[in-house]
């Protein structure tokens, strides 16, 4: 197997954030770091355009305090930004450790969090690390919960989440969604970028470590590349998740009769409309 190549990496990522400038021109931009390896080489990505670009940039760091080394990841960040230059800040939520879904919830506590610090700070893009083995990940999940085509649709390039992250203004970027894991290592490792290890990463309680050291490695070995294939199998779901709305927008629109819903209407359509 060839060795991936970190060469075209700065070039993807610079067409990713030229877009979303092109569309919203943020004067600054925030990113989440938790200080992994994806975070990390989003950091140094992120200050090498916004400093070529004349835009500031802002690193936040959410502590969960669901690890013994929670206090180390975030002088890592700290340390991490203000070497490159770049503004820090953090905040700490409380997690019940002893709850069902604690992954659940420390996502929730994370993304409220980062919201509230875009906020604070004035920042209207946020970018997050996804990368594009994550993308695959997320569409096996959901087609083992048996998801439709919002499920299966995975993570977009870019969307607003005013619900998730209590800031109706803030747009959500993953401009290393078409980037391999792999092709991240190589990054990191030809600019000697130091990062941590989250060891919650391999308990094989929680379902997507399972994918990640189980179910994914066998895939790699049966069917190279498949990350790209499950990508594209998103995009195609999002396509047709698109086209459904418009047409729900469209089946109300003609189901109204003076602002109320004309059930007779309804019932003239197929099912699959209806529902």
């Amino acid at each position: 197997m060839s060795r991936p190549e970190a060469g075209h990496v700065p070039a993807t990522f610079a067409r990713a954030l030229n877009a979303l400038r092109a569309q919203s021109s943020p004067s600054s931009i925030a990113l989440a770091c938790s200080g992994g390896l994806d975070s990390m080489v989003l950091l140094h990505l992120a200050s090498n355009w916004c400093r070529a670009h004349g835009v500031k940039l802002f690193a936040f760091h959410v502590h969960h305090g669901l690890s013994p080394h929670a206090d180390a990841w975030l002088a890592h960040v700290e340390a991490g930004a203000a070497a490159l230059g770049v503004a820090s800040d953090h905040r700490r939520v409380q997690v019940d450790k002893h709850g069902s879904g604690t992954e659940a919830a420390a996502r929730k506590l994370r993304y409220r969090a980062l919201g509230e610090m875009c906020r604070a700070h004035g920042a209207t893009l946020l970018l997050t690390a996804h990368h594009l083995d994550d993308q695959a990940e997320t569409v096996l999940l959901q087609l083992l919960r048996g998801s439709g085509p919002a499920g299966l649709s995975g993570m977009d390039a870019a969307n607003s989440a005013p619900e998730l992250l209590g800031n109706p203004a803030l747009v959500m970027a993953r401009p290393l969604l078409p980037l391999a894991r792999a092709e991240l290592e190589a990054y990191a490792g030809e600019h000697a970028l130091a990062w941590v290890e989250d060891e919650s990463n391999q308990d094989p309680r929680y379902a997507r470590n399972a994918l990640r050291h189980q179910v994914m490695p066998a895939l790699a070995d049966a069917f190279p590349g498949f990350q790209q294939r499950f990508a594209r199998s998103a995009a195609h779901a999002q396509s047709a998740q698109r086209l459904l709305d418009e047409l729900a927008e469209q089946d109300l629109a003609a189901s109204l009769v003076d602002d109320a819903v004309d059930v007779a209407r309804l019932r003239a359509m197929s099912l699959d409309r209806v529902y």
